[in-house]
């Protein structure tokens, strides 16, 4: 009777621990915080752009606006590609506050737009909600790590985090993209239609040497 009841323990504890480790969970969810980091860095360079070179730059409050969005985006460019290097959520004890102090920026700024101006600012808007999807997944991650090896000693299925990546890349560049579109520097890009009809004489058609 205490043989089975051990043995039946021994099972159960197994099967916990194995319900508990999802390797292949924990690397797409990695994944996709990076991506949305990555994504947000472009966002929060693209709007520092306008801070810094848009109509009424010389403000000093711009100006201070426009650096520190500027050292955001950089921080989290930096911090997503050192985290896909590395394969793992790294400075994670840093990271997290870093997440939360950007998304109650980015809150901030929509939320005074749409009380004072009456309209939404969709890069901020973009930039909240893509550094919300990286605070929710690298708050899982880091969860995980503390409870449990979250599937770190197990392989991830190919096909499956194949399958995952590529969702959260369509995810997060539905997200991103608006917010890249609605910038300064989205603003001011040549459509794709004209980028042949450059000033150069040789492309001119009647044109002859």
């Amino acid at each position: 009777m205490t043989e089975q009841l051990i043995t039946d323990s021994g099972e159960r504890g197994a099967t916990t621990m194995e319900n508990k480790n999802h390797p292949t969970l924990s690397a797409a969810t990695l994944l996709f915080v990076y991506f949305a980091a990555m994504a947000a860095g472009m966002v929060e360079l693209s709007v520092a752009a306008g801070y810094i070179a848009g109509a009424g730059a010389t403000a000093p409050g711009l100006m201070v606006s426009g650096v520190v969005t500027l050292l955001a985006g950089l921080a989290f460019l930096a911090w997503s590609l050192w985290g896909l290097h590395r394969n793992s959520l790294v400075f994670a004890r840093y990271a997290l506050p870093a997440l939360a102090a950007a998304g109650v920026a980015h809150l901030a700024v929509v939320a005074s737009g749409i009380s004072i101006q009456r309209s939404l600012d969709v890069s901020h808007f973009a930039a909240l909600g893509l550094t919300l999807m990286a605070l929710a997944g690298a708050g899982w991650l880091r969860r995980q790590r503390k409870t449990n090896d979250g599937g770190t000693h197990g392989q991830p299925r190919t096909g499956r985090l194949l399958a995952a990546a590529f969702g959260a890349a369509v995810v997060v560049a539905t997200v991103a993209t608006p917010g890249l579109a609605a910038s300064m520097a989205g603003q001011h890009a040549v459509p794709h239609g004209e980028h042949s009809q450059g000033s150069n004489p040789a492309l001119e058609q009647g044109h002859h040497h």
